[in-house]
């Protein structure tokens, strides 16, 4: 499956096309603690990669943070991964940075319908010349605690990416669905 998006150049000038095509799909029958996606360097002719979730903690806590790994660098407070987060939540607005990896939040199992959607872009994830850098917007909706997230993470590592790991440090609930798109273009 395939999608277009058409980019307009800073200038309002015509501008190069984006392709985007699913790749792989994981939906969990039963809860997990973590989802993989193994063996990237067979997309290297794609510029990028794109994944799209629908997912929730098993936590019964309010919210959890979701962790991506690349490869097997596992490290998660040790100066590897760094954020920048912006956070909404009703009227407010907070933004932060630490050195984790937290590019997106789940939603705990005891929200009701707290079920979290997230875009998380993963940017010249074959690049051995640059650090690995990801975008990512997500959130969810319920009556007690909207939340929205807008992040950026650094990956202080110029290996190609090879295997993405996704985790939660409780679960992820059955039900929860991870896609992996290839994106062609500029």
């Amino acid at each position: 499956m395939a999608f277009n998006l058409s980019l307009l150049g800073a200038s309002g000038g015509g501008g190069g096309v984006l392709a985007y095509d699913l790749l792989e799909t994981t939906t969990l029958s039963s809860s997990a603690s973590s989802v993989t996606f193994s063996g990237l360097g067979a997309y290297s002719d794609y510029a990028h990669l794109q994944i799209r979730m629908v997912a929730r903690s098993t936590a019964t806590g309010s919210n959890q943070n979701g962790k991506v790994f690349f490869n097997s660098d596992l490290t998660f407070y040790g100066g590897n991964y760094w954020t920048h987060t912006l956070e909404g939540s009703g009227s407010s607005v907070s933004p932060g940075s630490g050195n984790y990896t937290a590019p997106f939040q789940l939603g705990g199992a005891t929200i009701v319908d707290a079920w979290s959607a997230a875009v998380l872009d993963i940017l010249d994830f074959s690049s051995s010349s640059k650090n690995t850098t990801t975008r990512s917007l997500n959130g969810w909706a319920s009556a007690n605690v909207p939340r929205i997230y807008l992040r950026s993470t650094s990956w202080n590592n110029t290996d190609p990416v090879t295997t993405i790991k996704i985790e939660d440090a409780t679960g992820l609930a059955v039900g929860s669905r991870f896609s992996l798109y290839g994106i062609k273009g500029a």
